[in-house]
């Protein structure tokens, strides 16, 4: 397959910086902007990436489309472009890079399929390759057609191929997201309890003592989860949903939704990540759920 242009939908904090990347590597990047927010418009632009209106205006000369977007919504879009192919005769690739449960993305295979496209699971792990270092998370992508992509690792991305079958990206990325986000949550509630306790000085010595990296880490995450807090809800969602259908207890992942509920409710949720004035250290993340609570 020979690729000339590209769709993100949506360019957010992660899709955009990619985009950039396919941008700066002489790519056309192109999205489906109306309805969407001011600031995804800005950084979209930001990006380099073109807006084509509608939906359906993805089916125009796109050659891959990737979806990155909260995962609750993931499967959705999947079912509007099946929609919309029924009224086109271009076939682009569709390729789900969100966090969603493995059978969610053969549901999204199963209805792509249908709909006569071709269809790649995927999963992100990593931060958005941001300026001037351009680091790229690592984009592992399953499917019939994934070797496909490899070739978009000469713009700098790191794509990396897991094989044909339809699951074992989003299996990596379930895996990841339950033991780094889930160590998250824990740390919330464990800092919060310790913040309403009057101990919170003496539990960060301690850390810091007995559980050096693990504090370092907690330090970087927190932080840095506060404004996407209310994307992780739905992923932790798919992860208790994965777990559930291998036999594994859900309740624990069910928790994690509801902590980070609570973040997207509270002022911490309602930053983004452009203008951050509240919980710029794991401390204060606590103090404010601390207050909020």
């Amino acid at each position: 397959m020979t690729i000339n242009t590209i769709a993100i939908q949506s360019p957010g904090d992660m899709g955009h910086e990619i985009g950039r990347v396919l941008v700066n590597a002489g790519y056309k990047v192109v999205s489906a902007l109306e309805g969407r927010s001011k600031r995804t418009r800005a950084l979209a632009k930001n990006g380099g990436i073109i807006d084509v209106g509608k939906l359906e205006n993805l089916y125009d000369d796109v050659d891959i489309i990737f979806s990155i977007m909260r995962p609750d919504e993931a499967l959705n879009f999947i079912k509007n472009m099946c929609d919309l192919a029924n009224f086109h005769k271009a076939r682009p690739l569709l390729v789900d890079l969100n966090a969603v449960a493995p059978s969610t993305a053969l549901k999204a295979e199963k209805l792509s399929s249908a709909a006569g496209l071709d269809f790649l699971d995927g999963g992100i792990i990593g931060e958005p390759p941001r300026a001037p270092k351009n680091n790229s998370p690592r984009l592992y992508i399953s499917g019939t057609r994934s070797n496909e992509l490899i070739t978009l690792n000469q713009s700098g991305l790191d794509f990396r191929d897991l094989g044909s079958n339809i699951g074992s990206a989003s299996g990596i990325k379930m895996a990841y997201a339950a033991l780094t986000k889930g160590l998250t949550a824990i740390a919330i509630n464990s800092m919060v309890a310790a913040k309403i306790h009057h101990v919170q000085n003496e539990f960060l010595a301690e850390l810091k003592f007995s559980q050096e990296s693990l504090l370092g880490h907690l330090e970087r995450g927190l932080p840095s989860m506060c404004p996407k807090a209310y994307r992780w809800v739905g992923e932790m969602e798919e992860i208790s949903k994965t777990h559930k259908e291998l036999g594994l207890p859900k309740n624990l992942f069910e928790g994690a939704a509801d902590i980070y509920r609570l973040v997207e409710t509270s002022p911490l949720g309602k930053e983004v990540v452009e203008d951050r004035k509240l919980g710029t250290s794991a401390k204060n993340v606590a103090d404010v759920l601390a207050d909020f609570l």
